[in-house]
């Protein structure tokens, strides 16, 4: 299959998994109970509300959130919304969902980008020659690092990174500290992942073969490195989209960034649909586009995997 077919294919593949997420999504927030109306029903209760008082209320609830029409109403305007990008204001912050989106994301990809690219090229060069010069101090000293950071959780590490800045300038706090955070919950995996296939790559007869042709260790090192790219580059997708949903809230919840973890935890706190919409986006996007990227440069790094 050509690299065009493919990303043809792929990309269809990406509009129906949109679509049934998106899908998903509806339904989890139709049918989950709505805590913040319980507790202003039960609030007004406590307060003498009449009945006819607390009717009026709940629809008013509802009718600002668009859940007093009939349900396949509402996943009808739900789909069309999100395609069309209409994503309509935030109940809970009076703006913009889109605009709101957009902020978010910079705010969160200032720092996410960073980490993951230092934890990619950072773990893939110290696995590679940990499985070059395995046994030697390096190996040895970077695989206990590896354990530690295995065992410490990300919301720790953040915690930490709070009180070591203090009240550091915003750069600091928004940038270098999460992206710090973020480099080190994904270099673990990173250095682990490819010392084991470069051990298997390095005791290969190819290996053999052009060191005794006298090839240079750094260009053994090229060799290796393009057959250990594509399941590096597979892990690291799975990886960095399992950050952005869980690790991300709690970074930007502790260290007070207003990315999308924190837009996330806002929206489904309050119930905010058209902001659960928009995040919702985000996630599908950062999730399914990153799973073709990383099928489309794997093809281009292997041509063999164009046949699977």
């Amino acid at each position: 299959m050509s690299l065009r077919s493919r990303l043809v294919a792929r990309f269809g593949f990406a509009v129906v998994a949109v679509y049934l997420v998106i899908s998903l999504t509806f339904l989890v927030v139709v049918f989950t109970p709505d805590t913040n109306l319980r507790g202003m029903l039960g609030t007004a209760l406590w307060s003498g509300a009449t009945p006819a008082e607390m009717d009026q209320m709940r629809e008013t609830y509802l009718a600002a959130r668009g859940r007093n029409q009939p349900l396949l109403t509402r996943y009808l305007d739900w789909l069309v919304n999100v395609t069309l990008f209409r994503w309509g204001l935030s109940v809970s912050m009076g703006e913009p969902v889109t605009r709101l989106v957009a902020d978010a994301s910079l705010r969160t990809a200032a720092y996410l980008v960073p980490g993951a690219l230092v934890a990619w090229v950072s773990g893939i060069a110290a696995g590679i020659r940990s499985a070059r010069n395995r046994g030697s101090r390096f190996d040895r000293v970077g695989r206990v690092l590896t354990y530690v950071l295995f065992g410490l959780p990300g919301f720790w590490l953040a915690a930490v990174a709070l009180v070591a800045v203090g009240g550091g300038s915003a750069l600091l706090r928004e940038v270098v500290v999460p992206a710090g955070v973020v480099a080190a919950a994904l270099l673990a995996g990173q250095v682990s992942l490819t010392r084991s296939r470069s051990i298997d790559e390095f005791d290969a007869d190819y290996v053999r073969y052009l060191r005794a042709k006298g090839l240079s260790e750094r260009g053994i090192d090229r060799r290796v490195l393009r057959n250990v790219l594509v399941p590096v580059l597979s892990m690291t997708a799975a990886e960095l989209f399992s950050i952005l949903v869980l690790s991300v809230v709690v970074i930007e919840e502790l260290l007070g960034i207003d990315g999308v973890g924190w837009l996330t935890y806002r929206a489904v706190s309050e119930n905010d649909i058209p902001l659960i919409l928009g995040t919702t986006m985000v996630l599908v996007v950062v999730g399914i586009g990153g799973s073709i990227v990383c099928d489309l440069s794997s093809a281009w790094l292997d041509p063999r995997s164009r046949e699977s």
